[in-house]
């Protein structure tokens, strides 16, 4: 039976056949993804088995904010190396404003400019 390791956005794979070791190196994808729920209301996650955990989120399994608001859909995605680049831009996206996050998902870059906190504080970039 294979033994799967995670280290640094790669999986490696061992396993021993007939007394020789083997092991090969796969490249592991993580998602930060944004679902809107049947209420309206937008959900924050990452994973690196997106369909998966979309099929988690649409049985009512997958967390217990998504369960109460069924049906969801996917409607934004970013893919990254590690789980953990993943999991910060989650927690990132989790602290926004709606509108910012209508930007993101929108793909607005001039209007997420304009919803930075630091716009106000330092006026436009250059």
């Amino acid at each position: 039976m294979p033994l799967r390791q995670a280290q640094g956005g790669l999986s490696r794979i061992l396993f021993q056949f007939q007394n020789i070791k083997f092991m090969y190196v796969t490249k592991m994808t993580a998602y930060m993804y944004i679902l809107v729920c049947s209420d309206g209301s937008y959900y924050v996650g990452s994973t690196t088995d997106l369909g998966a955990r979309m099929s988690e989120h649409r049985n009512g399994l997958g967390s217990n904010f998504t369960c109460k608001h069924l049906p969801v859909k996917l409607i934004y995605q970013e893919e990254y190396d590690r789980i953990e680049d993943a999991f910060h831009r989650e927690k990132q996206i989790q602290g926004w404003s709606r509108k910012k996050k209508e930007a993101l998902i929108k793909r607005k870059k001039e209007e997420l400019i304009k919803l930075a906190r630091n716009y106000t504080e330092f006026g436009v970039p250059k």
